[in-house]
């Protein structure tokens, strides 16, 4: 099996976006939508509040017929410290699963300062223990 990035950049959610208690994470929780919509395509990122970017991706079967894959999509980033928890992170991981005909999604949103480091995120699509596709951003200043 193959999973390769369909489309990459900044995006935004189309439709109701859901957020769904995960401890340990970041935030806390992590956020969801059906559906996303690319606005641009780039790996340059200049963070706000509000902003998304992340990937789309989908597997590379040789059946016809969909099979659910269990998954884990993982976020390598700059430090990021919880001012509320103290609790530091360098990797947002997600365990994920999915039918092979569907479209994936991975992204990340600001919404608070804290979140917004500069330097390099790493996305990465990760099955069977091994990284099978990776999209690199720079976040920046303007």
């Amino acid at each position: 099996m193959n999973i390769k990035i369909v489309d990459y950049g900044i995006c935004k959610a189309v439709g109701e976006t859901k957020k769904d208690i995960v401890p340990g994470s970041t935030t806390g929780y992590f956020l969801h939508s059906d559906d996303m919509e690319f606005v641009e395509k780039t790996d340059v990122i200049h963070p706000t509040v509000g902003l998304s970017f992340g990937i789309s991706y989908q597997f590379e079967i040789d059946s016809e017929e969909a099979e659910l894959v269990d998954f884990v999509c993982r976020i390598r980033h700059p430090k990021l410290v919880n001012p509320i928890s103290k609790e530091q992170f360098m990797e947002t991981t997600e365990e994920k699963d999915s039918y092979t005909d569907e479209l994936g999604y991975d992204f990340y949103t600001f919404e608070l300062d804290w979140e917004m480091q500069l330097g390099e995120w790493i996305f990465e699509i990760i099955y069977d223990d091994k990284i099978m596709c990776s999209q690199t951003f720079i976040l920046k200043d303007l």
